[in-house]
């Protein structure tokens, strides 16, 4: 890609409209209050040492059966359908995710940095 394709498509992401969410954080914009320092610092901290896990390791994948309620997993498969993956993939990463402990509940993370 070009450096001129490059600079067209940054300036196409920064003039694209904002989605809900993001209109709610520009409305609210003056409620926002920065998060406490030990936040940025520990998210900082995450970044540069991600969890481990060797490719070979991840490679070895075992079958699972378990039973789940017919609701939640209609739902699942539908927010699968919407972020373009197959159901069983999103499974495995939600699970995956909350093994390595980065699932985050997004209502507690938004708590840290909205003013209440």
């Amino acid at each position: 890609m070009t450096q001129e394709e490059l600079k067209a498509q940054e300036e196409a992401f920064w003039n694209s409209p904002l989605d809900e969410e993001e209109r709610s954080y520009e409305d609210n914009a003056e409620k926002l209050v920065s998060a406490p320092e030990w936040v940025g610092k520990s998210l900082r901290e995450a970044a540069k040492n991600p969890p481990t896990v060797h490719y070979s390791e991840r490679q070895v994948k075992k079958p699972v059966t378990f039973r789940m309620d017919v609701a939640d997993m209609d739902r699942i498969k539908q927010m699968a359908m919407e972020q373009g993956l197959q159901y069983q993939s999103l499974v495995g990463s939600i699970l995956h995710r909350y093994a390595m402990g980065t699932l985050v509940d997004i209502t507690e993370a938004r708590k840290v940095f909205v003013a209440r």
